[in-house]
C-alpha cells in the first residue's frame, strides 16, 4: 500500500488525471459489458420460459366453436339405383305385418371397381389406282400409334406421378388393385418419356412466353440423378411455370431460361448468382426479415436492439406505403417512396461495431436498390412465395422417391411439371387437355395446340 502511494506520489498532476481518466473508462468498458451480458442472460431465460409456456399452454380444440350450426355432406342429385328392402313379418315375433306406414332414405355414394377396356383397331389397307401405292385408313381419335397403354393410363400416370407426388411402384399398385392392370415400373417410366418427346413442343411454348414476361419469380433445389448432385431450377409467375434440372447452380443456368434479351422484373432470394444477371429485381424481403429475426434471437446487445428496431421500423413504413398507396396522390407517393430510400442508404451506410449489424448492413448496402421495387412498379410483390410455392411438390417428390435414374427421365421430369403447373396455374382441365395434345401430336400434328403462352 506504501508503494502505491509512494508511485502515485511520484507522478506530475496531467500523469495522475491520465491515469483517473484511463481507469475511468475501464471501469465504464467493464460496467457495459456486465450490462451486456446481463441482458443476453434475461433475453436467455425469457425465451426460455416463453417456450415452455408454449408447451404446457393447452392446444386449442378442434372443430368449429360451440353452437356453430352443424353441416352434412351434400346429396348426390341423381340416383343411379335405387334398392326397395321390405318384410313381410315381425323379425321379433314373426307375426305378419300390415302395409308400409313410411319409408326411411338412406343415400350411399361409392366406388366402381374400374376394368380394363381393351381395344383392337383394325386399319384397312387399300389399293390406289391412281398413285399406285397402299393406302390406310387414318387413326381413330383415341388411339395412339404404336402404343400398347391407352392415353387414359398415360396421362393418369403424368397426374399421379407429379401432382400427388407417387412414385412408380405405388402407381403400379393403384393400377393392379383398382383395375387389375398390369404393368411393370419401367414400363410407365419410358412411357413418360416417350410422351414428353412428344409434348415438347408444348414445354417450348411455355419457355417463349417466360422470356416475354414481364416479372418472372426464380428459385432453386437439390435434385439427383442417378447419384450425381444437380439443381432444379424454376421460373414462374401466375399463369406461366417452367422447369429445368441442371448440373449447375450457376448464373448461366438463370441466363439460358431467361434469354440474353429479357427485360423484366426479377423476383428472387439473395442467392449471388441471380446478382451476375444485371437485371432490374426484387430481393424478398421475407428471406431478410427471417434473417434478421435469427440475429435477434441470438443478440441481446443494446446497440444491436437500437439499430435492429430501426431497421423494423423502416420495412414497417415500406409495408404501410403500399398498403396506401390508393388513398395517397402521386407526389406525396414519389416523396414517401424518396425519403424511404434514403433512410435504408443511410441506415447501410452507418459503421457498426456489432457483427450482426455489420452482415445486415454489407447485405443492405449490395442490394438497397433491388429492396423497394414493389413501391416503384404495381404489381410487383415484395416476396417471392409464388416460386417458394411452385418448387414445393418437387421436394415432395424427392423426399419420396429415388428421383431420377437416367437424364431421359430427368428431361420427362421437367417437361411434364412445366405443363401440369401451367396448366393447373390456368385453371385446366389437365387430363383432358394433356390427352388432347398427346393423341394430337402422335397423329402428326406438329405446332402447339394448348396455347398456353396466350393472355386470356
Amino acid at each position: 500500500m506504501k508503494d502505491g502511494i509512494l508511485q502515485f506520489s511520484e507522478k506530475s498532476r496531467e500523469e495522475l488525471i491520465d491515469t483517473i481518466l484511463r481507469q475511468e473508462k475501464e471501469i465504464e468498458d467493464l460496467k457495459r459489458k456486465l450490462q451486456e451480458k446481463e441482458a443476453a442472460e434475461a433475453k436467455k431465460k425469457f425465451l426460455k420460459a416463453q417456450r415452455l409456456a408454449q408447451r404446457v399452454s393447452a392446444p386449442q380444440s378442434p372443430g368449429q366453436k360451440l353452437g356453430h350450426p352443424g353441416s352434412t355432406r351434400q346429396k348426390p342429385k341423381t340416383i343411379d339405383r335405387v334398392i326397395a328392402q321390405t318384410l313381410r313379418a315381425c323379425p321379433t315375433c314373426h307375426y305378419r305385418l300390415s302395409s308400409s306406414q313410411e319409408v326411411v332414405e338412406h343415400t350411399q355414394e361409392d366406388l366402381i371397381p374400374a376394368h380394363v377396356e381393351v381395344t383392337l383397331y383394325l386399319k384397312h389397307r387399300y389399293w390406289c389406282r391412281h398413285c399406285e401405292k397402299m393406302v390406310s385408313a387414318p387413326c381413330h381419335a383415341e388411339e395412339i400409334p404404336n402404343s400398347y397403354l391407352g392415353p387414359n393410363v398415360l396421362i393418369q400416370t403424368v397426374i399421379l406421378k407429379y401432382h400427388h407426388g407417387l412414385p412408380f411402384n405405388k402407381i403400379q399398385e393403384l393400377f393392379r388393385d383398382l383395375c387389375s392392370l398390369k404393368v411393370s415400373e419401367g414400363a410407365l417410366a419410358q412411357s413418360l418419356q416417350r410422351l414428353s418427346e412428344w409434348l415438347s413442343v408444348e414445354v417450348t411454348d411455355i419457355l417463349k412466353a417466360i422470356r416475354a414476361s414481364p416479372l418472372i419469380h426464380m428459385d432453386e433445389t437439390g435434385w439427383n440423378i442417378q447419384g450425381t448432385n444437380h439443381w432444379l431450377w424454376n421460373a414462374v409467375n401466375e399463369r406461366l411455370a417452367y422447369y429445368r434440372i441442371d448440373r449447375s447452380r450457376g448464373a448461366k443456368v438463370a441466363k439460358e431460361i431467361l434469354g440474353k434479351n429479357y427485360r423484366g422484373i426479377l423476383v428472387t432470394d439473395f442467392y449471388a448468382a441471380y446478382n451476375r444477371l444485371g437485371l432490374r429485381a426484387q430481393k424478398c424481403l421475407v428471406h431478410l426479415k427471417r434473417t434478421m429475426k435469427e440475429y435477434a434471437e441470438k443478440d441481446a446487445s443494446p446497440e444491436f436492439l437500437k439499430y435492429h428496431k430501426r431497421l423494423r421500423r423502416i420495412l414497417l413504413d415500406a409495408s404501410r406505403l403500399e398498403e396506401t398507396r390508393p388513398e395517397l396522390s402521386k407526389e406525396v407517393f414519389k416523396r414517401r417512396l424518396r425519403r424511404l430510400k434514403q433512410r435504408l442508404f443511410l441506415w447501410s451506410c452507418r459503421d457498426y461495431e456489432n457483427k450482426h449489424l455489420k452482415l445486415l448492413a454489407k447485405r443492405f448496402l449490395k442490394h438497397w436498390r433491388h429492396l423497394l421495387t414493389f413501391l416503384e412498379k404495381r404489381g410487383v410483390p415484395s416476396h417471392n412465395n409464388l416460386a417458394e410455392r411452385m418448387i414445393r411438390p418437387h421436394v415432395i417428390i424427392r423426399n419420396r422417391s429415388y428421383l431420377n435414374r437416367s437424364e431421359k427421365g430427368a428431361l420427362a421430369h421437367e417437361r411434364l411439371t412445366s405443363l401440369l403447373h401451367t396448366l393447373q396455374l390456368q385453371d385446366r382441365n389437365v387430363f383432358k387437355d394433356l390427352k388432347r395434345a398427346y393423341i394430337r401430336h402422335r397423329q402428326g400434328y406438329q405446332p402447339p395446340i394448348l396455347r398456353l403462352a396466350s393472355i386470356r
